[in-house]
């Protein structure tokens, strides 16, 4: 894929993205499946410095800051990026900052990070070995990695009911996890934890554009009793997406 289209189709997702008013909580349901390994191995006993690459609208680097760390955000929309320094200065956080950028492409290696997000990020580049070496670089040593993806055996991806979704954002490709293992073991990474997540109910809601517009209702009323529903279709019918935690070696 071009950098042009690219930019054209992360331009057109983050069109109505907004500044945010406030700081995601851990039953967030957008978020939560993520935001458990985030505390589990960034945690807030120590300051870290944080790099959140693909950080769309900012939530999971504005959650980061607010427990003191220093966060660094990239995304390759300008938008995304615009409305996350005006979210920064909304919640009256300085120790996070935002920049746009093509990564891995025009990504400048420079400081060392204790740990990088990398979620529903890699399934959109075209060099995801040349991203895993960078961040690996990037990292300080046995600093972290927390990666999520969707899964090549998704229940929904397999009856071919994924097939437009991953078209409009841009996903290039999907994983198993033994090629996710392997991508990881070649760009010098030790594989720390790994779970199969998401459900075909919770895979449903964010890939079709009808059941997306009850994400928000669910957010705010009903994140326990829908989790705990999805959580019985991922024992039913299989997990949509991974968790993979890294460790630099």
């Amino acid at each position: 894929m071009s950098l042009t289209k690219a930019k054209s189709i992360h331009e057109k997702y983050h069109n109505s993205t907004k500044k945010q008013l406030k700081i995601i909580k851990l039953k967030n349901f957008t978020y939560r499946l993520v935001l458990g390994y985030l505390d589990k191995y960034i945690g807030d006993e120590s300051k870290k410095r944080v790099l959140d690459i693909g950080c769309g609208a900012g939530s999971i680097s504005f959650y980061l800051a607010s427990k003191g760390h220093s966060v660094t955000g990239i995304d390759i929309s300008i938008k995304a990026i615009e409305e996350c320094r005006q979210s920064a200065k909304q919640l009256k956080l300085k120790n996070v900052v935002f920049k746009q950028s093509y990564f891995p492409e025009d990504f400048k290696l420079g400081k060392k990070y204790d740990a990088v997000v990398f979620t529903e990020v890699i399934e959109h580049l075209e060099k995801d070995d040349l991203a895993l070496n960078n961040i690996n670089q990037l990292l300080k040593g046995g600093g972290f990695l927390i990666l999520s993806t969707p899964s090549l055996n998704a229940p929904l991806h397999r009856l071919g009911l994924t097939n437009k979704f991953d078209k409009e954002v841009g996903h290039l490709r999907r994983y198993t996890f033994s090629q996710l293992k392997e991508l990881l073991r070649k760009n010098n990474f030790k594989l720390v934890e790994s779970k199969e997540t998401e459900g075909i109910v919770r895979n449903f809601l964010f890939v079709n554009p009808y059941a997306g517009k009850l994400v928000r209702y669910v957010n705010f009323f009903a994140s326990d009793l829908v989790t705990f529903i999805d959580n019985i279709s991922l024992k039913l019918f299989g997990n949509s997406n991974f968790i993979i935690v890294a460790r630099k070696k």
